[in-house]
């Protein structure tokens, strides 16, 4: 679980004394909350964040000693970590969230290799038009940890060392090509029509593989050449044309996979294009240090359902059962314009591990597991059938059509708990009937509220043109809700693209009004001048208190207010592009003025891009609850707990006590509970560590590799989870 904190918080004396100013919501990330397929089938991960364009890569996420999987995604470049909890031969899979923050930053792409022998994966990953790698330095005490290695990996390209190009859409091959037990690397040269062969000289001129020391052995490994247009390949041609005759053409984008397809001891190549839809494999018809590509197929494979993605497939040769035997997963590579949901197809190899025979097994491993919808997922809570449990509205983007279009849904999810800990069962994936609407919107922005007076909840529905649509819920009082299409255009309300509205009574007047973000990033304000049986809006200002959701230069802000009040005070929770939810306070009285940025909380910092957030008491305790979207089309739970100010030197509840408070080794016992986890967490909500107790009444944890400053310790027992501050000197 993660734990975050919005609110201003005030260190008056950084080591010796601080206390919370004013703690306006805690979040409990919460991925045990049960949930079921519209069959009744429990998932096992639903609240993970949804899958579009995934990368995948073999690591012991848990140092069981237990290959695991992490899965990247371009959408938000959002990490998923799977803990293998199967046998040999029967997979099964646990999703762990905390394990995110135990991660540096990646993005584009992300190839997971070990290059130093030490039996520990490392991180591949793209930096200004080239690799940045982190070596993995994960200890037994430590837990998953990593170092930078290099900022820009190079290459002696004779005579000088420059660093290795790579453009950010592709997937660069990171293996042994020679088999002499160095980790080399491959990727397409600058003019993008052959591929260049880095050769690690470390095990030729030190006796060693613990290092990356790259040559480029060849411009033209395999000696082949891929069109610039298509995804044909012309075998026995060279890099030696003419200067400048592909400069103007540069194949814009590749995925490759080197394995030994036919257990001759050398690497053949798999390759997908950016714009087509199958894969090509290539023989090496020549030898591990002199590749010669001979023959070519597509597509691939021939002996069962071949590879056939809407757009630039990607394959992944990862062991998904731990028999012994690399499978093959692939998915689409490019971001946006690819299939959404059907969109991580599995292999298993029933063949050897260097020659396997590949058998189609499914187009949704993963992704069946949680709840995926499409691109872009909006979440709202929303009691649609009176019975006093709010359900979820699920909009979304879009679903990925095969002619290449995008159709836009509402999904429901029904509250079928019994006890005031909700529970989740998919009824459909297109409420209300949304997805036979013809035309060109997109993006389903869903909001509730009685604009009619007569004292049932109405529907609006922002869409990706800036227009509203308008519902009328014609149901009886106590009925399951029967949305009406009443009008294309409420009110004539157009914000120019990607309109986000919610009803809400911004004035405390007692009449609904109406905030809309925007993909611009600022939110407009609509006062309702009209009544509660007849809204009549009148757009007071397209900047409501200077917010704005558009970071480092990106004019895209696409902003998704969320206005909530506590203890009588409004504020406003803004979700973004970046994934960032922005916290504003001093609303009440100052609609014409400037709001007050309390907080930038990074809940979506690591749950992708493009989030929406939706609050709720959902379990009646006073504190709100929330579940958020982003734009892999999943959504994520938050329970609402409560922090402690902090103002205590041994800080001690009913249940648990820390000390030395500050200190430099973190002490919790328990006199009357056992101790299940603890996890350690920055000022920036990010958790830094995460252990597993084991049911102790004490434990001591070291803390040398934790630098000086302000935490908050979340510990979970076995009947109490509590948050407390404490200070690391």
């Amino acid at each position: 679980m993660k734990c975050y904190f919005l609110g201003f918080i005030l260190c008056y004396s950084f080591y010796t004394n601080a206390q919370v100013n004013q703690t306006i919501i805690a979040l409990n990330r919460n991925d045990t909350i049960s949930c079921f397929t519209s069959d009744s089938v429990q998932m096992k991960f639903p609240l993970s964040g949804g899958f579009n364009y995934v990368q995948a890569g073999k690591i012991d996420l848990n140092g069981d000693n237990v290959q695991d999987i992490l899965l990247f995604d371009r959408s938000g470049d959002r990490l998923t970590p799977l803990i293998y909890t199967g046998t040999a031969g029967n997979p099964d899979y646990t999703f762990d969230f905390s394990l995110v923050y135990s991660f540096p930053k990646t993005k584009h792409f992300l190839v997971v290799k070990d290059f130093n022998c030490d039996g520990k994966s490392d991180l591949f990953t793209y930096e200004n038009s080239g690799f940045k790698v982190y070596k993995n330095i994960s200890t037994v005490s430590s837990g998953l940890q990593f170092e930078l290695y290099t900022e820009s990996l190079q290459s002696y390209f004779n005579p000088a060392t420059l660093p290795i190009y790579c453009i950010p859409v592709d997937i660069p091959v990171v293996e042994d090509m020679d088999n002499d037990g160095d980790i080399d690397l491959m990727v397409f040269g600058i003019l993008g029509t052959c591929v260049e062969y880095h050769k690690n000289t470390a095990m030729e001129e030190l006796g060693r593989c613990d290092t990356l020391m790259l040559k480029l052995e060849s411009d033209n490994w395999g000696v082949f050449t891929e069109s610039f247009s298509t995804n044909d390949v012309v075998l026995n041609d060279s890099c030696d044309h003419p200067p400048g005759k592909y400069s103007a053409n540069r194949h814009a984008g590749s995925s490759m996979l080197a394995f030994d397809s036919d257990g001759d001891g050398d690497k053949d190549l798999l390759l997908g294009d950016i714009a087509y839809r199958t894969m090509v494999k290539l023989t090496n018809g020549g030898t591990s240090t002199n590749a010669l590509i001979t023959n070519s197929l597509s597509p691939f494979p021939d002996n069962t359902t071949f590879v056939n993605l809407p757009i630039f497939p990607a394959a992944f040769y990862i062991d998904i059962d731990l028999d012994g035997k690399r499978d093959l997963l692939v998915s689409p590579n490019n971001e946006g314009g690819s299939e959404n949901n059907q969109c991580i197809w599995y292999y298993h190899n029933d063949g050897l591990d260097n020659s396997p025979v590949f058998t189609f097994q499914k187009k949704t491993l993963f992704v069946e597991e949680s709840y995926d919808f499409g691109e872009g997922a909006i979440p709202v809570f929303f009691d649609y059938n009176g019975d006093g449990k709010s359900d979820i509205v699920v909009g979304n983007y879009g679903y990925f059509q095969p002619a290449g279009t995008y159709k836009s849904q509402l999904a429901l999810l029904e509250n079928i708990s019994t006890t005031e800990s909700p529970k989740y069962k998919l009824v459909t994936e297109d409420f209300a009937g949304l997805g036979a609407l013809s035309g060109n919107s997109l993006n389903y922005h869903p909001s509730f509220g009685d604009i009619d007076g007569d004292g049932d909840q109405d529907m609006l529905v922002g869409t990706s043109d800036g227009r509203i649509f308008h519902y009328t819920n014609n149901a009886a009082l106590g009925n399951d809700a029967n949305f009406v299409f009443t009008n294309p255009s409420f009110q004539n309300i157009d914000v120019g693209t990607f309109a986000a509205p919610q009803l809400v009574d911004v004035d405390l007047d007692g009449l609904l009004d109406l905030l809309i973000g925007s993909r611009e990033g600022k939110i407009n304000y609509y006062r309702n001048i009209g009544s509660a049986n007849a809204m009549s809006l009148e757009l007071i200002t397209n900047a409501l208190g200077g917010i704005s959701s558009t970071s480092n230069g990106d004019p895209s802000g696409f902003s998704t207010p969320t206005l909530f009040r506590k203890n009588g005070i409004t504020y406003i929770i803004c979700g973004s592009q970046s994934g960032i939810f922005k916290l504003y306070g001093n609303v009440d009285g100052n609609l014409d003025g400037t709001f007050v940025l309390e907080d930038s909380l990074l809940l979506g910092d690591r749950n992708g891009e493009r989030t929406s957030i939706s609050l709720k008491d959902l379990d009646g305790d006073g504190l709100l609850d929330a579940v958020t979207g982003n734009y892999a089309g999943g959504i994520c739970y938050y329970t609402g707990i409560f922090p402690n100010n902090i103002n205590q030197t041994n800080t001690t509840s009913n249940h648990f006590t820390i000390f030395p408070n500050p200190g430099s080794t973190l002490n919790i016992e328990s006199a009357n509970e056992q101790i299940n986890s603890i996890s350690i967490i920055d000022m920036q909500g990010r958790v830094i560590m995460n252990e597993n107790i084991g049911g102790k009444t004490h434990c001591s944890l070291s803390t040398q590799w934790i630098a000086q400053g302000m935490y908050f310790i979340m510990i979970q027992g076995k009947r109490n989870t509590i948050s407390r501050s404490w200070i690391k000197n």
